[in-house]
């Protein structure tokens, strides 16, 4: 996704971020935990990284999403990331 995401989109990436995210990255990307990345600090501009997080997971800190979650609730999710909450 290289264009500004779409109000469309970014809501659909929160409901996608709320059923899948929110317990450890927090409400409206606001972490609960000292120990969690802060999303609202993720790089806007390396999508394959955000992509490669979620689905291959960081090692003992974050599970991987592969077959979790879809190609495009990944679009979505980035959608939200850049553009929310």
């Amino acid at each position: 996704m290289k264009s500004s995401p779409t109000p469309e989109q970014i809501d659909h990436g929160r409901e996608v971020y709320e059923d899948n995210c929110q317990p450890c990255h927090g409400r409206a990307m606001v972490s609960p935990r000292l120990v969690t990345f802060d999303l609202r600090k993720f790089p806007r501009d390396d999508p394959a990284r955000f992509r490669g997080s979620v689905l291959k997971g960081k090692g003992t800190a974050m599970p991987s999403f592969q077959g979790r979650i879809s190609d495009e609730e990944v679009d979505l999710l980035w959608a939200y990331v850049r553009g929310g909450p």
